[in-house]
């Protein structure tokens, strides 16, 4: 599904060029559940958004479903980006003017599914994050784990068949977090290709693979030893 060749990002200087990813030859199958690991700065943010189309690479090669990425229009990159994948962000990216509700509908409304559908994968999505009561509130009026649980809600609720998520819990309790990991879980066994950046051990667990990162370098690839499956 996912091949990446020999992928280097930098950003050029006058007179040199900074490394953020170097040589990173990665293949991820549909299905897998896969967490990316590292310290702050390795480059694991900006490998989640080279995989999501949100940042270009400066070499190497992307291939998605057997697609050059790089050979692509802006305009295929685009649609492909808004039908195959959902996103969590760490810093939520919510859309201030917009409330609960306009903001979980937000990607339907992208890929032009009709008001009643929407109505209903809203509703039902609402429910299962106990958001109703909040549906018209605005993100200003919501705490920081509020926020991220709609980031959630919105990444899945148009059933992308990859969910990148970048620190998915970071802002949330340890009640919150278990529900989120067993969600992402649950949507791994229904077929979502799943690939999180965490800290988190603990959230590592809940897939079948780590990779960890540093120095924009690929340093382990393995299977987890430990699954809440």
């Amino acid at each position: 599904m996912i091949t990446i060749t020999d992928l280097d990002k930098f950003i050029s200087s006058k007179f040199r060029r900074q490394f953020i990813l170097k040589g990173i030859n990665l293949t991820i199958e549909a299905g897998e559940f896969v967490t990316i690991m590292g310290p702050s700065g390795a480059g694991k943010s900006t490998l989640l958004n080279i995989i999501g189309l949100l940042d270009e690479l400066s070499a190497g090669f992307y291939h998605l479903n057997e697609e050059k990425i790089q050979s692509l229009s802006e305009k295929k990159k685009a649609a492909i980006h808004k039908e195959s994948f959902g996103f969590v962000f760490q810093a939520y990216h919510l859309i201030d003017e917009l409330t609960v509700y306009e903001n979980i509908e937000t990607p339907l409304l992208y890929r032009g599914i009709k008001s009643s559908e929407r109505k209903s994968l809203v509703a039902e999505v609402l429910d299962r994050f106990n958001m109703v009561a909040k549906k018209d509130l605005f993100p200003a009026q919501l705490s920081g784990g509020q926020q991220q649980l709609v980031g959630v809600a919105r990444a899945i609720i148009g059933k992308p068949s990859i969910l990148l998520a970048d620190e998915p819990t970071g802002n949330l309790h340890s009640t919150q977090s278990k529900e989120i990991m067993e969600l992402f879980q649950e949507l791994n066994r229904q077929g979502t290709t799943i690939i999180q950046v965490t800290h988190s051990e603990e959230n590592a667990q809940y897939g079948s693979r780590i990779i960890e990162l540093e120095d924009g370098a690929i340093v382990k690839d393995y299977k987890t030893t430990a699954s809440y499956v």
